[in-house]
């Protein structure tokens, strides 16, 4: 093997190593992403199981309401009859 391609054979494998290199650490940063990426999916998560229950928590309020609202009223009918029937 001559000199030149002896020159050139070991800048490719410098270039190779180069990229190995970078190919090394574009792999760490992305399992870093994806970890990241699992974090974030369980605290959305949490936050729509969250928000479900406290939903349902709101609606349960609403239907309390407006059953009491009902029987309030009614009990001021009974008592408007009463007083027109005296």
């Amino acid at each position: 093997m001559d000199n030149e391609t002896k020159n050139m054979f070991e800048i490719l494998m410098k270039k190779l190593d180069a990229i190995q290199e970078s190919q090394k650490s574009m792999d760490e940063r992305q399992k870093d992403m994806e970890i990241r990426q699992d974090e974030i999916f369980s605290v959305v998560s949490a936050i729509e199981h969250s928000n479900t229950t406290h939903k349902a928590e709101i609606d349960n309020i609403i239907y309390k309401v407006a059953h009491t609202e009902g029987t309030i009223n009614k009990i001021g009918n009974v008592i408007n009859e009463s007083r027109a029937v005296k």
